[in-house]
């Protein structure tokens, strides 16, 4: 099915070029390449008109896009243990391990959390992705088992009426030891795979709290407020606490040893899609995070 949008231009994306202004707006994975191609098809207008893709925008502009429907990969079951939090006829919860995308895309097929769930299900149903976390990020993920449910609980996450907590090891220690972060986060027009701070970005929220002191690094816990992609490690790289191990926007020099960025989606609450309960789901700390507290802490006991 293809995708429609209508977007107003104000001061955020105005003087921008309408290629880079849309790889914001686009699908995920959407090239520049495919953008300008799409604007020069007449399949990216701008009030009405057909322009260049180097076309400057300005406020008041209006902007009708029109993006072809993405290709689905076919996805097979795999037997790839899960540990699952919670289960009933209409979700499943998960506590994601490191090493496992979330779902698959036309170059990754395999090896994905979408995969593990329809070994696990055995046909009962089919996993419908709500939210995602990284590859390398560990904790709590809800899966709805049928569209409708999907839908629900994806209007809940856009109205931001979930509540996210991370734990996160960062490098240093931030100068606040409560604070917010607000910096609008875009794509990086030339590396596609890397979000960064840009005034032309989408308006992005970030609270945190150190929770213990190391010295040379810090635990901390996180609150998004919105849900931009990388939104934690752009954040606090831009603070200038990067994420221990994020080998995107951490450190090149890796101290620690660490195989993976230190995130860990800790703790969720949703409204449960068919009953409206409030619910919260915790993810226990996975071994690697637990270890280098203890590390961290000179062999300390971490719980």
């Amino acid at each position: 099915m293809e995708e429609s949008l209508r977007i107003t231009i104000t001061n955020r994306e105005a003087r921008n070029r309408i290629d880079l202004a849309m790889m914001e707006f686009a699908p995920s994975k959407t090239s520049r390449t495919v953008i300008q191609n799409l604007i020069r098809s007449g399949k990216i207008k701008v009030n009405s008109k057909i322009v260049k893709p180097s076309y400057k925008l300005k406020v008041g502009d209006v902007i009708e896009a029109t993006f072809p429907p993405p290709e689905i990969p076919q996805i097979n079951p795999e037997e790839i243990p899960l540990k699952i939090i919670y289960e009933d006829d209409s979700i499943i919860v998960v506590n994601k391990q490191s090493g496992l995308v979330t779902h698959p895309t036309l170059k990754k097929t395999t090896g994905t959390l979408v995969n593990a769930l329809l070994w696990y299900s055995k046909g009962s149903f089919f996993p419908y992705i709500v939210h995602r976390l990284d590859k390398d990020t560990t904790g709590v993920i809800v899966v709805a088992k049928n569209p409708d449910v999907q839908r629900i609980l994806s209007a809940q996450f856009k109205a931001r009426q979930t509540s996210k907590m991370y734990l996160a090891i960062v490098n240093g220690t931030p100068n606040q030891k409560e604070g917010e972060i607000l910096a609008p986060i875009a794509r990086n027009p030339q590396v596609r795979t890397r979000m960064d701070v840009l005034n032309w970005g989408r308006p992005s929220h970030t609270i945190y709290k150190v929770v213990k002191k190391f010295g040379i690094a810090s635990l901390i816990a996180v609150k998004i407020m919105t849900g931009r992609t990388h939104q934690i490690r752009v954040h606090m790289s831009y603070l200038g606490n990067p994420v221990l191990g994020d080998k995107i926007y951490g450190k090149k020099n890796n101290d620690f040893d660490c195989q993976r960025q230190m995130l860990h989606a800790a703790v969720l609450e949703i409204n449960h899609p068919i009953s409206g309960e409030r619910m919260r789901f915790v993810a226990p700390l996975p071994e690697d995070f637990k270890q280098m507290i203890v590390k961290l802490s000179g062999g300390k006991h971490a719980k």
